[in-house]
């Protein structure tokens, strides 16, 4: 596949006499396909949307009912009316054993329809020619006899590690171990026998060597300190999981993170099935991160950080796992034991249904809480709290109540904007090119009335959450910077000159930068300081800077009314 097939876009530009041709009916319609793929890729992962469930009707086929699905391409699968199939009539399934567990899959497909007489394409030949009037988008169902890796689901990856012990056509086992984890958490790790129904009983068991981590139950003690599944007697069933109980070990002095090591020792990984010793295992290996950051957090920020490349890559046959169907063998045929649908979880929820979820646990106020720790880290600057204050009707003071003090006026404020200084393209040679750029309407905490503004050109770092293009100084500079041109102080930045608007009545004020000299740099970064005097000052403070001059109010009185 072709990674980057839906970036750059490029869509048609119309104008009075152009030729349009069949290459511009295409792009048109590629254009606005490709955005929206890339939208349910990037917005919406891959899964089953709605519906899609299967069953068995009977002993050898399923039964697919109505749904839709996203692929890893972003592209919609629509199966618009149920469908039965045979299962030995699929694509995919072959007859050299049955005694086995089988996946049926769902992918998308594109079949022309409506065959009609090509004018232009016959020309200058004595046969007829046809073309496809219409593209029917559809679907293809197929079986998969082999279990995909666990690296074939997106984002796994990014909350936990699977690895592979063994696998062949009868069993798998996988161990699985979070991600992420805080010093003194207690986690599971899971091992998962994937086996089919047929396959005689089943025996796994190592000796950990783990460092960063300690067991925290009594089960590994009871079992002399091994990972150890067996089994029952009674089993019949397709997969099993056993947990061990594991806790992180407290990082060591100084250091603000830690990687836990989990391995086996060597020569004590053992797997028995039936009568038949396994010696051919992996060496596994895991790494767990131990971190006094929530592992939320950590998450968030590794699913952020994720090129573009990795965010839309996908698997050469693009599909969705609906089921696992599990086969017994009888006599020279099959028949089908249990359908398990969607065995590897490939959902794509609805956010309005997972906001009702899980503010059916916690409330709303629990879920902004929840999504603004995780994303702190991320985005600093979605870290300044912001209230969600309940309306309540005011209500008169008893009369031999006191009025409560009113909070004290704020008189100080700061922050920082950022101002794109690209240029328009001029439309005409003669033009002069565009040196002034402003900022959007800026509220200030400080409320109504006059304020004194500082501006600086900044350069600090952990401000805001934007991309690093360039080396930051973390510095503020003031006044003419290019007294430090060609020092070792030079910041790169552009000679500039910077300018304020206020306006008194609404609490707000505006930014100027008119640039003075070429740079590459594309947006500038001004730190902005608001000061107002105290309420019994501000006649003094008013008389120092002018700002209630008669005239002046005057002015904006008219301004007002006009």
């Amino acid at each position: 596949m072709n990674k980057s097939r839906y970036v750059p876009f490029e869509r048609n530009r119309y104008f009075y006499g152009k030729l349009l041709t069949v290459r511009d009916f295409v792009s048109e319609q590629t254009y606005v396909s490709d955005k929206r793929r890339l939208t349910n890729r990037l917005l919406f992962g891959s899964g089953v949307v709605a519906g899609l469930q299967v069953v068995a009707v009977d002993e050898k086929s399923v039964s697919v009912e109505t749904g839709v699905a996203l692929d890893q391409l972003g592209r919609e699968i629509v199966v618009p009316s149920p469908v039965t199939l045979k299962l030995s009539m699929l694509e995919g399934f072959t007859n050299n054993e049955y005694a086995k567990n089988v996946y049926l899959c769902i992918g998308y497909d594109e079949k022309g329809k409506e065959p009609v007489h090509s004018v232009a394409g016959a020309s200058g030949r004595t046969e007829e020619v046809s073309e496809h009037n219409r593209i029917m988008e559809g679907y293809r169902l197929f079986v998969r006899e082999e279990a995909p890796p666990p690296s074939a689901f997106e984002y796994s990856d990014l909350v936990e590690e699977t690895s592979v012990w063994y696998q062949d056509a009868q069993v798998r086992v996988l161990q699985t171990v979070p991600r992420y984890v805080t010093p003194g958490e207690t986690f599971e790790l899971k091992i998962r026998i994937e086996k089919t129904l047929q396959t005689p009983h089943v025996e796994f068991e190592y000796t950990p060597d783990w460092t960063g981590v300690e067991a925290a139950d009594s089960l590994l003690e009871e079992n002399g300190g091994r990972i150890v599944f067996s089994e029952p007697t009674d089993g019949g069933k397709a997969s099993y999981t056993t947990v061990a109980t594991l806790r992180a070990l407290p990082l060591p002095d100084g250091e603000a993170s830690m990687n836990a090591s989990l391995r086996s020792r060597r020569g004590t990984a053992r797997l028995v099935v039936g009568e038949r010793l396994v010696t051919e295992l992996s060496d596994v290996r895991q790494s767990i991160e131990v971190a006094e950051e929530s592992a939320s957090a950590r998450m968030l920020r590794a699913f952020h950080e994720r090129s573009l490349d990795r965010a839309i890559d996908a698997p050469s046959e693009p599909c969705v796992y609906l089921a696992k169907v599990n086969l017994l063998q009888m006599g020279p045929t099959y028949v089908i034991d249990s359908v398990e649908r969607v065995p590897f979880d490939e959902y794509v929820i609805n956010p309005s249904m997972l906001y009702r979820i899980v503010g059916s646990k916690g409330g709303t106020e629990e879920i902004i809480r929840t999504v603004r720790e995780a994303a702190a880290s991320v985005l600093p600057a979605l870290n300044a709290p912001i209230p969600f204050p309940a309306p309540q009707a005011a209500e008169e003071p008893y009369e031999d109540e006191e009025e409560e003090e009113a909070p004290p006026e704020k008189l100080h404020d700061t922050g920082i904007v950022e101002i794109s200084i690209i240029p328009p393209k001029k439309l005409k040679w003669w033009h002069r090119k565009q040196r002034d750029f402003y900022s959007e309407e800026i509220e200030h905490a400080l409320g109504e009335g006059s304020v004194q503004f500082e501006v600086a050109l900044s350069d600090e770092k952990e401000e805001l959450a934007l991309p690093e293009m360039w080396d930051r100084r973390d510095a503020v500079y003031f006044g003419a910077t290019e007294v430090f041109a060609k020092s070792e102080y030079d910041s790169g930045l552009p000679r500039v000159s910077i300018g304020t608007i206020s306006y008194p009545k609404k609490g707000t004020f505006r930014i100027g930068v008119r640039v003075l000299q070429k740079t590459e740099r594309t947006r500038l970064r001004i730190r902005w300081w608001a000061t107002k005097q105290p309420q019994e000052e501000g006649a003094a403070f008013g008389s120092a800077f002018g700002v209630f001059d008669e005239a002046a109010n005057a002015k904006e009185a008219a301004a007002a009314r006009s």
